[in-house]
């Protein structure tokens, strides 16, 4: 289950037997809606995995870099949800933990309450894989969530979401007219394109890794 249509692009040749990719859009009811689909049928899936982009909390991340997340923490409270063990063993990427956030986290200053909030262990910020992973619980369907690293703990965003529809598709007009109020903002656009461009290969080759693992 990815949220965007770029996610989706960089994922789409691993579709196939056994396999199947869904899209949510962007954010936690939408990824909430999205799950209830998929595990409401008749036959649900083996496995579900979360899989996108993410921003960095720890400082040592960067761009194209690979989170395998030991547990989920939603943002707005709740315990932690765990990784199933099996799925964790079959991925590549650093271990910790994923805050899943409300909104955006825009600023290094946002990013750091969020790494403060999700401890020690807290090392990614998305916003769909908490709603997923208690979907999955449940369901009793064992859940991981990988993630690729688009923007580093001390970028600075645009207001995004103010700027793409709910697939992450650019909203040209809107992005006209922010530009033309904060055109020091194209340098962080064009950062993150360039982060998404790493990160997107790095998702793809990070659950192929997992997918051989697991089957």
């Amino acid at each position: 289950m990815c949220a965007l249509a770029s996610e989706r692009r960089a994922l789409r040749s691993l579709a196939g037997p056994g396999v199947e990719l869904w899209s949510s859009g962007m954010g936690a009811a939408a990824a909430a809606r999205a799950a209830d689909r998929l595990l409401g049928r008749d036959a649900p899936p083996r496995a579900l995995v979360a899989v996108g982009f993410c921003g960095a909390l720890d400082p040592a991340l960067r761009a194209g870099d690979l989170v395998a997340a030991e547990r989920v923490l939603d943002e707005r409270g709740g315990e932690p949800l765990q990784a199933d063990p099996a799925l964790l063993a079959a991925a590549p990427g650093r271990r910790g933990t994923i805050v899943s956030a409300v909104r955006l986290a825009r600023v290094p200053a946002e990013r750091a309450r969020l790494r403060a909030l999700g401890g020690p262990d807290a090392i990614a910020v998305d916003l769909e894989s908490a709603a997923l992973a208690r979907a999955a619980a449940a369901a009793g369907v064992p859940f991981l969530a990988l993630r690729a690293v688009t923007d580093a703990a001390a970028d600075r965003l645009p207001d995004l979401e103010a700027l793409v529809d709910a697939r992450g598709r650019p909203r040209p007009a809107a992005l006209a007219r922010h530009l033309v109020r904060r055109p020091a903002d194209l340098a962080a656009l064009a950062r993150l394109g360039l982060g998404a461009r790493r990160a997107g290969p790095a998702l793809r080759r990070g659950l192929a890794t997992l997918l051989r693992g697991a089957r």
